[in-house]
């Protein structure tokens, strides 16, 4: 497992970025973490990158089986040993999912809220409420992103970038449109309540 630091002077805020967490995704992780601690740098304190935390069988981080994985296990320690103070969360999932990741009841069928697309299939979301308790995360965001399809890329770093030089993850949601908590998206009109699902 690599991992990439950037120490600032002063340290904080210190973000953290996992790649990663489960089945296949290192395969587009890996390659998109590289390319943003190849390109960039945060103006301000610190930044940590994980491109690929671990490779190995699909248990969903909605699963309290996640919690006995080897993954959960590393992810513990890396957020024990960092204390972020922001934390984003970076996979990828099959274009057949999209529906299921964004369909507005998803709460109900899930129990976790909808993800919102930012941009060219780019989605943003919280991480699993699970994992967000155990690892005791105040905010924790989930940028998901098409398995294997760099022409997405570009959005996700552009994403991944706000999340690099923001100095709060308030920031960052602000910077990219979530005015006061909400965004209209022009696209379908669709207005999202931020702490619905942050």
């Amino acid at each position: 497992m690599k991992v990439y630091k950037s120490i600032g002077n002063p340290i904080r805020p210190l973000r953290l970025f996992i790649g990663g967490v489960h089945g296949r995704e290192c395969r587009t992780t890996k390659q998109l973490l590289e390319m943003l601690v190849k390109t960039s740098k945060p103006k301000s304190g610190s930044a940590i990158v994980v491109p690929c935390l671990y490779t190995g069988r699909y248990v969903s981080t909605l699963s309290s089986n996640y919690l006995n994985t080897k993954a959960f296990k590393r992810l513990v320690k890396i957020v024990e040993n960092f204390k972020p103070d922001m934390y984003v969360e970076v996979h990828c999932y099959k274009l057949s999912s999209y529906s299921s990741l964004t369909n507005p009841s998803r709460i109900n069928v899930k129990g976790v809220p909808p993800l919102v697309e930012v941009e060219n299939g780019v989605l943003i979301g919280s991480i699993s409420p699970l994992l967000k308790a155990k690892l005791n995360l105040e905010i924790a965001i989930l940028i998901e992103t098409p398995c294997g399809r760099k022409e997405n890329f570009k959005a996700a770093l552009e994403i991944l970038r706000v999340f690099l030089m923001s100095n709060s993850t308030q920031e960052a949601l602000e910077t990219l449109g979530f005015k006061h908590g909400v965004k209209t998206f022009k696209k379908t009109g669709k207005t999202f309540n931020l702490p619905y699902w942050i």
